[in-house]
């Protein structure tokens, strides 16, 4: 075909390509980019949620990088995100080698543990709340049963312990998400490895360990970084559980956004504050990519050197 003639074709699909594009672009642009752009005029004023408002500037971006209450909630927000995503992985991943085992009702326990990823988390907020209910709560009942009366405690309610408990509830519900993405790589581990370390002799916390741990390393660090940035933009259940008590115990970033926002009606700064906590997901979601980069220029670097 003459290239007078292909370049009516190009320019006729590309044309196509953007026509269909259009409309997601209308969307994102409607959906995604609009309330940033609306949340970012908000930052700059000193609205309330009621009546007028005047433009301060970045005064509030200023108020937001000294504002020790930020960085507090910053830090549970660290330590939550920490104690959850160790225990939420490494439980999730000796599930994972027992239903990679086929142990006997594996199917039963898959099912199991998909049930608190399943279940809606208001019923899951009650049925803890129950639980941990400091009177009557079958946790304390349990304890007091046993002998283990002095053990029982305002799991919910106690400033040293709300955290904690929080991190449990958290931990139960995201288990089943950690299994499933770990079992995913098991399954797909070439079979001649395990052949080949049950013939040596290794027994299966060897081969736990030291074979199938080192295998499904990279779909580890996946899911703690996904962990990471999720449990960074969790609310809904630490609201439901604690509405961030006691006396902030459990005030983490998301939280202390909503609390200066819709509790104390200080509408702009919760939106600069929004923004400033953005800002730093989207730098916690661009270090693997800058991870890799290095890694390659590593790479190329040793190529060129040989």
């Amino acid at each position: 075909m003459p290239r007078t003639a292909r370049r009516p074709l190009r320019r006729s699909s590309r044309t196509l390509g953007f026509t269909m594009t259009l409309p997601a672009l209308v969307l994102m642009l409607l959906f995604l980019l609009w309330p940033i752009f609306t949340a970012a005029d908000y930052s700059t004023t000193s609205a309330t949620g009621f009546g007028d408002k005047q433009r301060v500037g970045a005064e509030n971006y200023a108020r937001a990088l000294t504002d020790p209450g930020l960085y507090a909630a910053f830090g549970r927000n660290i330590v939550f995100a920490a104690i959850v995503v160790f225990f939420s992985i490494a439980i999730g991943f000796v599930i994972a080698y027992f239903l990679f085992l086929r142990v006997a009702g594996w199917r039963l326990l898959q099912l199991l543990v998909m049930i608190p990823y399943i279940m809606p988390l208001v019923v899951t907020a009650l049925l803890w709340q129950f639980m941990l209910e400091p009177e009557n709560g079958l946790v304390n009942t349990a304890l007091r049963t046993v002998g283990l009366g002095a053990w029982a405690g305002p799991w919910l309610t106690g400033e040293g312990t709300a955290l904690g408990s929080v991190s449990l509830v958290q931990i139960w519900v995201t288990i089943p998400f950690a299994m499933l993405l770990i079992f995913g790589a098991m399954i797909s581990l070439p079979g001649e490895v395990m052949e080949a370390a049950k013939l040596d002799g290794a027994g299966h916390p060897t081969i736990m360990l030291r074979v199938v741990l080192p295998m499904v390393r990279p779909t580890i660090v996946l899911v703690a970084f996904i962990l990471t940035v999720q449990l960074f933009r969790s609310f809904d259940l630490v609201y439901l559980l604690t509405h961030g008590g006691p006396v902030g115990a459990t005030t983490i970033a998301t939280l202390y956004v909503f609390i200066q926002g819709f509790v104390n009606n200080e509408y702009g700064y919760a939106n600069a504050l929004g923004l400033v906590i953005g800002v730093v997901l989207v730098l916690l979601a661009l270090l693997p990519v800058l991870k890799n980069r290095a890694a390659a220029r590593l790479d190329a670097r040793r190529k060129v050197d040989k």
